[in-house]
């Protein structure tokens, strides 16, 4: 099965600036993580690791940053923060470097989340390998893996819950097919909403193929 193929040296294809020793345990997660979600192909595996590399950096618990300068938030956003003639308005001025007050506007009344006030933006941020946001996509993720709400958001900040959640996510959304297809740009877009770091990605699933195919695959 390809999926035992799975090695340090093809986290390492996917991500080559991480040393062997941060790579290793990430390794039978992985696995586990792919058996169940049948990302058992090179093509899907190479998309799965090429993305954890690009959105976590095989960094455990991994949370979104939000730290956003009013300056930024009105050049990412220039509808909601922008004052209309190049810089920032009011309301980015007073999230100026506030992450938690900034997730809870940003996210707020989609995705399930409530409300600014429900602090559900902050609370359901992006967390883990694929960066799983929303409290849709954490009640959804705790009842596939029998959990409550709170003990499946502890679980994604470990190493094999946050492995487990961004499998979850590819099945979910049906990834695995989009994987089996030429090119990246659809799994990109699906979990990023658009094609953020492309030719990155694609690099990297280039090279774990190669990895792959170079042990047997």
């Amino acid at each position: 099965m390809t999926i035992n193929l799975i090695d340090v040296s093809v986290l390492k294809a996917a991500a080559p600036d991480r040393t062997d020793a941060l790579l290793a345990p990430w390794v039978d997660p992985i696995k586990v993580a792919c058996v169940k979600f049948e990302i058992d192909r090179v093509r899907r595996i190479a998309a799965f690791i090429g993305n954890i590399a690009v959105e976590s950096g095989f960094v455990p618990g991994r949370e979104e940053n939000l730290n956003y300068s009013a300056g930024r938030m009105s050049q990412v956003w220039p509808g909601r923060f922008s004052d209309g003639h190049g810089g920032a308005n009011m309301r980015a001025r007073e999230l100026d470097h506030n992450p938690e007050a900034f997730a809870n506007v940003v996210y707020a009344n989609r995705m399930g989340n409530g409300p600014p006030e429900s602090g559900d933006g902050w609370r359901f941020r992006g967390i883990g390998p694929m960066q799983l946001t929303g409290r849709d996509n954490h009640q959804r993720f705790a009842k596939a893996m029998g959990m409550t709400l709170d003990q499946a958001e502890a679980y994604i900040r470990t190493l094999d819950g946050g492995v487990m959640s961004a499998a979850w996510f590819w099945e979910a959304n049906d990834i695995n097919r989009l994987a089996d297809t030429p090119g990246v740009a659809d799994e990109t877009r699906k979990i990023n909403g658009g094609h953020t770091g492309l030719a990155d990605r694609k690099s990297r699933f280039d090279r774990v193929v190669a990895r792959l195919l170079a042990l047997g695959a």
